[in-house]
Formats: C-alpha cells, sequence, structure tokens
C-alpha cells in the first residue's frame, strides 16, 4: 500500500517556501497551506511538521491515500489534491478510473485504482491535469502566469 512519509516530501519540493504572491486568490501560503484555506493558521510561523499534519489529515486521508496500492498513482492524487483541491483531484481520478467522479474516493473507485495499470493510469492522468489548468487560465486569464509552473509540475520537471 501507498505510504504517506514516502510522498509528502516530493509534495513539498512542489510547494516550496512562503510566498504571498497578490495574484495568488489562496493568500500568503508557506509549504502549500494557503491562508484562504486556513484562516486560523498563521501561515508565516507555519512549521513543516505542522503542514504535515495539516497534509495527511486534509488531503492524504480524504483521498484515501493509504488504500491506495501503487505509490506512484496515490502520489498523483494527492499532489494533484493539495494543488487543485481533493475533490477536484478525486474527481479526474475517477474520470480516469472509469468510475462516476462524485469526488469522494470510495471502495468502488478504490477497487478501480488498485486493479488500473500504474503508468496507464498517471499518464491519463497527467492529461486531465493539464486539461484542467488550460481550463483555469481560459476561465481566468489573470492565471496564465502560473501555468508553466503547473505543466511542470505535472512533468515531473
Amino acid at each position: 500500500m501507498a505510504n504517506f512519509n514516502k510522498t509528502i516530501d516530493k509534495v513539498l519540493v512542489n510547494e516550496g517556501g512562503y510566498v504571498d504572491d497578490p495574484s495568488d486568490r489562496g493568500g500568503a501560503t508557506k509549504f502549500g497551506i494557503s491562508q484562504r484555506s486556513y484562516p486560523n493558521v498563521n501561515i508565516k510561523n507555519l512549521t513543516l511538521d505542522e503542514a504535515k499534519k495539516i497534509y495527511k489529515k486534509d488531503y492524504w486521508d480524504k483521498i484515501e491515500g493509504d488504500k491506495i496500492s501503487s505509490n506512484e498513482v496515490a502520489y498523483e492524487i494527492f499532489d494533484t489534491a493539495v494543488n487543485m483541491g481533493v475533490r477536484t483531484s478525486s474527481k479526474l481520478a475517477q474520470l480516469v478510473a472509469d468510475c462516476h467522479p462524485d469526488g469522494f474516493i470510495g471502495n468502488k473507485t478504490l477497487s478501480k485504482l488498485n486493479h488500473i495499470e500504474s503508468d496507464i493510469f498517471i499518464s491519463n492522468y497527467k492529461l486531465v491535469k493539464i486539461a484542467r489548468y488550460v481550463h483555469i487560465c481560459k476561465t481566468n486569464p489573470k492565471n496564465r502566469k502560473f501555468f508553466f509552473g503547473w505543466i511542470n509540475r505535472v512533468l515531473g520537471a
């Protein structure tokens, strides 16, 4: 089964440190934890251990990461949950796994995820993520400045 501790460090590399970009709707962000999503957290002083606890409880557990057999598949869904939100990440995974996209990973989705070939899932999942980023940029052109960073994240660059 997938392991949170094997995926979190890779996610944290993608998220980086403290940023307060006025164009980012999330506001001040540290380790990818945004002030908008966590208004009662002192983002500037957030510790790495606190961030990991938030990621475990609010992201990894919500995507049922411990129940996904492939660490690589779990990482892709987890990293996308951090970047796009748990429901969006789960819906995209469900679309790729040919499940009803309700945004909640349950037993049916887990069964499909655990029986699909990892390489095929990951390739198709990356494609739907890119399509989602294109949609985000078309809907709100201010997000175009983030597009190539998002694509680099998808490609692992």
